[in-house]
């Protein structure tokens, strides 16, 4: 499966640098051919495109690029490539304003040459055909705030890839309106996204076919009660929400309640709704709020990307290959990827140090952030998509 995604020009001039500052692979028989091919119907030509071959070496750090221009059938072919065991190629273009790349390509000595199509498709800065066909909201109920995980599964039913509403390298394109009060924004697994005045955007193209979204945030509270509220961006077919089971009551106007899930040993409240228009106002009140113990807070913390894992499990949302194609994009001098374990002990000792007033929130929560969403990459580079 091809992946589409626009680069930032900070990224692009990284992966320049480490090409530049890394020596070139030794020259072999290996040949990489192929074609770029518009899907669109009646699309553009694609004569006389660039195709960059990037070369990536043990470690998934870049290597050296070549670029060629693909002829006037969008055909393209590099030789003299190294069939070395731990080497990985991939073949990329940008073709009106969107970048596409392929999958790893791997040559050895017995299969010294492989094929390639690379899709492409006629960029469009409309989103009528962008739609949710699912999404999920998990809270998980933590001593003095509410912690969400939004789990977002976006379907482009065009033929179009959709670059933003300005048509430039920042435009918009997937838009998330948080409920009041939303803080601390983590991104997770799926396209990345970032922060501004009402919620969360993505400035990544968005082709056809579905397209993975994953985020965390907090939502702090005081009493016994609140009430949540969010308004949908898209048309959503399937939304649903899981709720920690802590002794809290929850009651909605937009949604209706289903039969309680268990996941991975924890009990979550569950609440569904189908064929919400765009602009809907999607509301959850909680009260009997509890507040956990101090002494609970670690064993929550570390609870947490289990929670996910779980909801990977029962299918409740598949993960492109994203993180995937993200972790590759490190320089020589990043620290190898830390596993589960490390990950899980890294949250308890930062659980511990907040507790026992080591560390200030401030610091406890940008540290936490970044650790989970380590896990999230963890999980979703460890898992097949559904």
């Amino acid at each position: 499966m091809l992946r589409v995604l626009r680069f930032t020009s900070a990224i692009l001039v990284v992966a320049a640098i480490i090409g530049l500052a890394s020596p070139a692979l030794a020259a072999g028989d290996g040949v990489i051919s192929g074609q770029v091919v518009n899907r669109t119907a009646n699309g553009s030509a694609v004569s006389a495109v660039g195709v960059t071959l990037t070369v990536y070496s043990t470690g998934n750090a870049t290597s050296s690029q070549q670029k060629v221009i693909a002829d006037a059938a969008g055909k393209f072919e590099f030789k003299g490539l190294s069939t070395d065991n731990g080497t990985a190629y991939t073949v990329s273009t940008n073709f009106q304003k969107a970048d596409y790349i392929s999958d790893d390509i791997v040559l050895t000595a017995a299969i010294p040459s492989q094929s390639v199509e690379l899709d492409v498709y006629d960029s469009t800065t409309s989103d009528e055909n962008i739609q949710v066909s699912n999404g999920h909201t998990v809270v998980y109920v933590e001593h003095g705030d509410l912690e969400l995980l939004e789990i977002w599964r976006f379907s482009n039913i065009g033929d179009k890839t959709f670059i933003g509403t300005t048509g430039n390298t920042s435009g918009t394109t997937l838009r998330f309106t948080l409920p009041s009060g939303a803080t601390s924004l983590s991104p997770g697994a799926g396209f990345p996204v970032e922060t501004t005045a009402t919620g969360a955007v993505s400035n990544v193209a968005v082709p056809p076919g579905v397209t993975d979204a994953t985020f965390s945030y907090f939502i702090p509270y005081q009493g016994a009660s609140m009430t949540i509220s969010r308004r949908t961006d898209y048309p959503i077919a399937s939304f649903s929400l899981l709720v920690q089971d802590a002794g809290v009551k929850v009651t909605s106007t937009a949604l209706t309640p289903g039969n309680p899930q268990m996941i991975n040993g924890a009990n979550f409240l569950y609440f569904t709704a189908n064929n919400l228009d765009r602009g809907t106002e999607i509301d959850a009140s909680l009260s009997g709020i509890i507040n956990p113990s101090a002494a609970a807070s670690p064993n929550t913390s570390v609870a947490w990307p289990w929670l996910l894992a779980g909801v990977v499990m029962l299918g409740l949302v598949g993960v492109v290959a994203y993180p995937r194609l993200k972790n590759r994009q490190i320089t020589i001098d990043s620290p190898a990827p830390k596993d589960e374990i490390e990950l899980l002990g890294e949250l308890a000792r930062l659980d511990n140090a907040y507790e026992a007033g080591r560390i200030g929130e401030k610091e406890y929560r940008a540290q936490r952030a970044r650790v989970k969403a380590s896990l999230l990459k963890f999980y979703a580079s460890s898992r097949k998509p559904y």
